[in-house]
């Protein structure tokens, strides 16, 4: 299974969680639902939500937010969870402590969830430049 196709499975159940053990929201192409952070005026995927990693003034985003998988020396930054299990990392600090969780880049983890909204085609779906 691609890395895609897994978070394509874990649509509207996989967590996303910050570093200091805040809810992030759910890993989700809905649109219109408030936990979603595909929900582009919510609190977990807008851009002046105040806990999205899309917030560019937040603590939880933003290339300089103490949890934000945008700062390129964040500590700890966001986690996946799913089924009570940290599956995957999202961040952009390549030294970051992973404790052998598998590396994702915050915009390739938006692109999927909004590219699954208006794709039934996986094979369509691409990695953002």
């Amino acid at each position: 299974m691609t890395i895609i196709e897994f978070l394509i499975s874990i649509n509207g159940v996989g967590q996303i969680w910050a570093g200091d053990g805040q809810f992030l929201g759910v890993l989700s192409n809905a649109r219109y639902d408030s936990n979603s952070i595909a929900n582009s005026f919510g609190i977990y995927g807008g851009q002046f939500g105040m806990y999205s990693i899309f917030s560019p003034f937040g603590m939880y985003g933003g290339q300089f937010g103490m949890y934000s998988p945008y700062n390129p020396y964040c500590l700890y930054p966001p986690i996946i969870i799913y089924q009570d299990q940290p599956v995957l990392m999202v961040t952009r600090n390549t030294d970051a402590q992973t404790n052998g969780l598998p590396i994702i880049d915050p915009d390739f983890l938006a692109n999927v969830y909004i590219q699954v909204g208006h794709s039934s085609n996986v094979n369509s779906i691409t990695h953002p430049t």
